[in-house]
């Protein structure tokens, strides 16, 4: 029996609209009818999303920042936290800057998001407090970059075709998840998981029930349990009917 339906949101359960769907919203009642409770794991922070999951009135704390923090927002505070040491940070700048004049840059700190030549001074005259480093790009460029990286050690990640983010060390959506699962007395095998790109990719191969859709990263489609035949805006609604079938019951 599943306790946890866990997803990623940009596209997963919304689109380029940022809004949950009605139809996903209903969805997402008869989850919670059948004692299914939800919760986010996503990229971005907390003031980024706040208002898109505001319908969902979450209760239980959510993954951000692709694992590296874990927020709690009944609460207004961060359980979990993890930051770029500052030698990621200089080891990653010596990578980027032959890559500048072709990608775009951006960094969180501190709940903040600084992008180009304002993250990139950031970057200069301040090392400690960054959560994470993203870089947007060709795709292509973005592989060759990722190698480059990967060459000195950084744990760096795609969450979309044109986005490849720098993480702390061991941060992950699935790490994140584990964590999590030991403050709420739930397996790993009594979730659900929804995901559309490969820094979900974890997340979905440790538990029970791997999701993700029809517009998903090949390499995402090869792990899943499910591969579904929907967008997002109609993704938890397909689950709900194609998949679990509760309402067939």
């Amino acid at each position: 029996m599943y306790k946890l339906f866990i997803t990623d949101l940009d596209g997963s359960i919304i689109d380029g609209s940022e809004v949950i769907s009605t139809k996903n919203l209903k969805a997402i009642k008869i989850l919670r009818k059948n004692n299914i409770e939800i919760t986010i794991a996503t990229g971005r922070r907390w003031s980024s999303i706040s208002k898109i999951v505001e319908p969902l009135s979450l209760t239980l704390p959510v993954i951000l920042y692709n694992g590296a923090g874990i927020y709690d927002p009944l609460r207004k505070s961060f359980l979990y936290l993890q930051h770029l040491s500052k030698e990621e940070v200089i080891g990653a700048l010596k990578v980027i800057h032959y890559y500048l004049s072709f990608v775009k840059l951006g960094i969180y700190h501190d709940d903040k998001l600084y992008e180009d030549s304002e993250a990139l001074e950031f970057l200069k005259d301040n090392k400690n407090g960054i959560i994470k480093i993203f870089i947007e790009g060709e795709k292509e460029l973005l592989k060759e970059l990722k190698n480059r990286l990967e060459k000195i050690y950084l744990n760096v990640v795609f969450s979309s075709y044109k986005y490849l983010e720098i993480l702390p060390k061991g941060a992950s959506k699935g790490k994140a998840l584990k964590k999590l699962l030991k403050n709420l007395d739930i397996k790993l095998e009594e979730v659900i998981a929804l995901g559309d790109y490969d820094n979900d990719e974890e997340m979905l191969k440790l538990s029970g029930l791997g999701i993700t859709l029809k517009n998903a990263s090949e390499r995402l489609k090869k792990i899943a349990d499910y591969v579904i035949d929907a967008s997002p805006s109609e993704s938890v609604h397909y689950i709900i009917q194609q998949v679990l079938n509760f309402e067939r019951r």
